[in-house]
């Protein structure tokens, strides 16, 4: 098997041309065809041993419950499609949205989350700021990026007990400050791989496997959501990041500190503490490691996943005061 390959297996990866190509097909398939597949994949769902979460992350990713007029800018689904959007959003979005009639509309916004919408919207993640939180209705947009299922198969005491990342930290403060502030600490092993500007902890990009060589990754937010966060707490490793300003398909705002994830101060202060705590109380540290990829294998199930997404798209189209046509 190519190294390329291998390595896109074992971090969970899809290959980028393969989703294309798959994406591609599914949305040749006839919009008819496919809400009669959408009665048959939501019938009976409320009598599933897993009812009660599904209601629970619908009520999460959706909490919209009156009716509401969409934008001036609102699209028809059929208009959701790359070239007008970024690609993998409009794949994904499409994923759940192609089970209704094309001339329906929505309002949807894809790429980075910079402020929650004045309308409810369609979109990959909202801040949690109190602004107009309700109206940030999550999909699970760029999957390819953000939901792995990688194959960590070191054993937690044969990690090195270090705080591990690498990653870009170019024009991203937060990082470049962490950077400054614990760069030189031996219980931290940080790297800037920023290839057009590189600072003085310029490193060379590691894949996503070699990093559970190490018991401790860092997961700090960028622009919006840590996309590493939701693979480092799938596989064996302990994630350390702030409290979430931003929240996904991955819940953020549900986990638990000290339980999902060893948290930091926003400030970075006490960060060499609480990794020289966790270092030298390994136990500690692995039961964090075992809870937190136990809620990324709430994820996992393809089935379940599905139902929640059009569930999603099917409360926002019957509150977005125009009623979907029921082929």
């Amino acid at each position: 098997m190519p190294d390329f390959i291998d390595k896109y297996i074992r971090a969970g990866k899809s290959i980028p041309l393969f989703y294309y190509i798959r994406e591609t097909l599914f949305n040749l398939i006839p919009r008819s065809l496919l809400a009669r597949r959408r009665k048959r994949i939501l019938r009976g769902w409320e009598q599933r041993p897993d009812a009660d979460e599904i209601r629970e992350r619908v009520d999460f990713y959706c909490p919209l419950k009156e009716p509401f007029p969409l934008s001036d800018n609102a699209v028809a689904l059929k208009d959701i499609r790359p070239g007008k959007f970024l690609s993998r959003y409009a794949y994904d979005a499409q994923r759940s949205l192609r089970y209704w009639p094309g001339d329906v509309k929505v309002d949807f916004q894809h790429g980075d989350i910079w402020e929650n919408p004045d309308t409810p919207t369609l979109m990959k993640g909202r801040r949690l700021d109190g602004k107009n939180e309700g109206n940030a209705v999550i999909l699970n947009l760029d999957r390819i990026r953000h939901f792995l299922r990688p194959k960590d198969t070191v054993p937690f005491e044969e990690k090195i007990p270090k705080l591990f990342f690498r990653g870009d930290i170019f024009n991203k403060p937060a990082r470049i400050r962490f950077f400054e502030q614990w760069a030189d600490n031996p219980l931290f092993d940080l790297g800037d791989t920023c290839p057009h500007t590189p600072s003085r902890w310029a490193a060379r990009p590691v894949s996503v496997p070699e990093h559970f060589k190490y018991r401790f990754i860092l997961a700090l937010e960028g622009y919006d959501v840590a996309s590493a966060l939701q693979w480092i707490m799938a596989s064996g490793c302990v994630p350390v990041m702030t409290r979430p300003t931003v929240e996904g398909w991955l819940m953020h705002s549900r986990l638990v500190p000290g339980k999902h994830y060893i948290e930091i101060a926003p400030d970075f202060s006490d960060v060499g503490e609480k990794i020289a705590y966790y270092a030298a109380h390994p136990d500690e540290a692995e039961a964090i490691a075992r809870e937190s990829r136990r809620w990324a294998e709430r994820f996992f199930n393809p089935e379940r996943e599905r139902i929640i997404s059009l569930l999603v798209a099917e409360r926002y189209l019957s509150l977005a005061q125009q009623n979907p046509r029921r082929p």
